[in-house]
């Protein structure tokens, strides 16, 4: 019981039985867990090799494994606890229990599931793309997930608004050739969701396998209760029988895998499913501070419908520590600058790179921010995925782009290598990646859709690059872009983390970027078109990532995608709690052409760079020097011809602009403005600072 709260030390002494511990973000959840497992082992209620403890992850489960050894649970006379995923258990009994119904008849799990299901699509007459047949993987997935069958699935996932591929019934025959196909050949082949519904049924239907299971295993735990599939309850209820020692941990404010088939009304509903249970609330936050709880309290508290009663609300418990920033810039270059130049001042100042994570909604986000850190020399590690220029839809988009001038298509380079009008270059290098997947509007589909955001992002790239003023015509571009993949270094393993709000779950940072946290990319522009139940998903998944912080967090929004842009983004609404309290609001601009290059102080239309860059017009940026602004483009120009790159890669207009009106004194007060990271500042700050003095 040692340094256990009176929440935690309630939920490990509770008796045998039905018990539901609501555990939020840094509440000590697995603390408490083992404790609990602990107690109720060296008490004698139950031997450690009794004790089935499950959770979703590898990672986790060997998390318990360990402290549960750190306790001496398995010194305690007994055998260790089993703590598994739900799929890793469900093999281990399967491979034991198979020969007593199936004799000597042979089964195989499934390597490479997405050949046979590729090969079921083609059998199926769908069109054979890549992202379609991994589309169709994950719809298989959900619906078994959802205990749904080929012949039930299609009027399920249309009554459920799916973001299909293609059309429901089609993929219902897609998934009835796949689980044919696996029965098809010599050997009968199971998929990873095969094992929990075969397991599911051999307890149900055979009463001595029930009987053998029950005896062996007593006391069940499962973790992360929240995201338990309609497949993993059946297989629970099935071990447990009509036993009742169950014990489960969730959190309703951390359920952001309903997409995947995770079904949060088993955790909310476990009272009344268990009458007579043990609730126990914790909600005494050890990981981040009172600043970083309050924020993540008001975002999830203005939340609604069901989750909203059920939901915890967490005390801070960590000494104070610096209030969260909340930032909003021009464009997406600026956004990325700056945080790569507060990662530096971070790393400079002690933190250790990898106590550092920088969170986006999807993958094609992390562009911007690799190119920042790299050009700031901060390492960096990718969770879950590749750098972007490394990912396998991007590669075969700068090949197609390549071919546009390389003369492996004769035809194709003749007739666009004379092409210098920005628009038309664009137009050209979009055209060149529309059979990639870069459809005029956004596809249906969560694979189509990522494909088509790094598509976007890699043309919007070349945007930039044909917009800027020394790289006119198709081969500055496609020579810009080359230039953009080769800069990336090696990631490294030691540095600040990139991930996805998705993958940082479970996770935890001493600071925590949260970058792009504006409408149509949080919630992202679906979730939006797919209703309230979906917006909130949303929600639940900023809230995930404010409380991966325990000290720093920052949450940032661009006004535009690109430098010079148009401005019709405004911040996320889940931001609407904390933003009158943390930043003054932008003004919400209109998305009506006649609001285009207007000053966000008054409204009037902007001339020349310098304005259009702060979004000010002279009367509201008075102290803005203007000769100096010039004589900083002048520089850049000159130095982008001396170094062979394109200008916004030295600084961006909002960057002079910036300098221009702050006028820095020294190289400290010049590493403060948003773009300007310590590599930058090593490269170019004496000479910015010559120009600030008028030398």
């Amino acid at each position: 019981m040692e340094g256990l709260d009176p929440q935690q030390r309630r939920a490990v002494l509770a008796p045998r039985g039905p018990v539901c511990i609501l555990a939020g973000a840094g509440t000590g959840k697995t603390r408490t867990i083992t404790r609990r497992i602990a107690h109720l082992v060296t008490t004698g209620h139950v031997r450690g090799d009794q004790v089935l403890a499950v959770t979703f992850t590898a990672r986790a489960a060997g998390e318990l494994r360990m402290r549960l050894a750190g306790l001496g649970v398995a010194d305690a006379g007994t055998g260790p606890v089993q703590a598994r995923t739900f799929h890793s258990a469900a093999l281990r009994n399967l491979s034991y229990f198979w020969p007593r119904v199936y004799g000597e008849e042979p089964w195989q799990l499934l390597d490479g599931q997405f050949r046979a299901v590729a090969q079921a699509v083609r059998r199926a007459g769908l069109d054979p793309a890549t992202e379609t047949i991994r589309d169709v993987l994950t719809e298989i997935g959900w619906a078994k997930s959802s205990l749904l069958t080929p012949d039930t699935y299609a009027e399920q996932a249309v009554a459920l608004g799916r973001d299909l591929p293609v059309p429901a019934p089609e993929v219902a025959r897609a998934f009835r050739a796949y689980e044919d196909l696996k029965v098809s050949g010599p050997v009968r082949m199971l998929d990873f969701d095969d094992l929990l519904s075969h397991m599911a049924e051999l307890v149900e239907e055979v009463p001595a396998i029930a009987e053998e299971f029950r005896d062996r295993y007593r006391c069940f735990v499962v973790d992360e209760f929240q995201d338990v599939t309609p497949a993993q309850q059946r297989l629970l209820a099935a071990w447990l029988g009509n036993r009742d020692d169950l014990t489960v941990v969730g959190d309703v404010n951390q359920t952001i895998y309903s997409f995947a088939g995770a079904e949060p009304d088993f955790l909310l509903g476990f009272a009344d499913r268990h009458p007579g249970a043990t609730v126990v609330r914790l909600e005494s936050d050890y990981r981040s501070t009172p600043q970083v709880v309050d924020l993540a309290n008001a975002v999830i508290g203005a939340g609604a419908g069901r989750f909203r009663s059920a939901g915890l609300t967490l005390r801070g418990m960590r000494p104070p520590g610096p209030d969260p920033v909340l930032a909003e810039y021009a464009d997406e270059d600026s956004e990325a600058d700056a945080v790569a130049a507060t990662v530096a001042d971070l790393v400079h100042g002690g933190t250790d790179p990898a106590e550092i994570a920088v969170l986006y909604r999807v993958n094609a986000q992390s562009e911007r921010i690799e190119a920042a850190l790299d050009e700031a020399g901060i390492g960096y590690r990718l969770k879950g995925g590749e750098g972007f220029f490394e990912r396998p839809v991007v590669r075969r988009a700068m090949s197609a782009i390549d071919r546009l001038v390389d003369g492996s298509d004769e035809a194709m380079a003749g007739a666009h290598t004379g092409v210098t009008d920005p628009a038309d270059v664009v137009a050209v290098i979009r055209q060149a990646l529309e059979p990639l997947g870069l459809t005029a509007a956004e596809p249906s589909g969560t694979q189509a859709r990522e494909t088509w955001n790094s598509l976007s992002a890699l043309a919007g790239l070349a945007e930039e690059i044909a917009t800027a003023e020394s790289r006119p015509g198709l081969l500055p571009v496609v020579a810009g872009l080359r230039e953009r993949a080769a800069a990336r270094h090696a990631p490294d393993e030691r540095g600040v983390t990139l991930a996805s709000f998705h993958a940082a779950k479970g996770l935890e940072w001493d600071a925590v970027f949260l970058i792009g946290v504006h409408e149509g990319s949080l919630p992202i522009s679906h979730a939006i078109n797919a209703g309230p139940d979906a917006i909130e998903e949303e929600r639940r998944l900023l809230y995930v990532g404010i409380t991966r912080a325990r000290e720093h967090l920052s949450i940032s929004w661009s006004r535009s995608r690109r430098a010079g842009g148009r401005a019709t983004r405004r911040p996320s609404r889940f931001l609407d709690p904390v933003r009158p309290a943390q930043a003054p609001a932008s003004p919400r601009r209109s998305t009506d052409s006649s609001d285009k290059g207007r000053c966000r102080g008054c409204g009037e239309r902007l001339n020349g760079p310098m304005h259009r860059a702060l979004g000010l017009c002279p009367e509201c940026s008075v102290e803005v020097d203007t000769e100096l602004f010039e004589r900083l483009r002048e520089w850049r120009r000159e130095t982008s011809e001396r170094i062979g790159k394109p200008a916004y890669t030295v600084f961006t207009n909002e960057t002079l602009a910036q300098i221009a009106r702050d006028r820095p004194a020294d190289t400290r007060a010049l590493g403060r403005i948003g773009g300007i990271g310590a590599h930058k500042l090593g490269e170019y700050g004496d000479d910015v600072l010559k120009l600030v003095r008028g030398n």
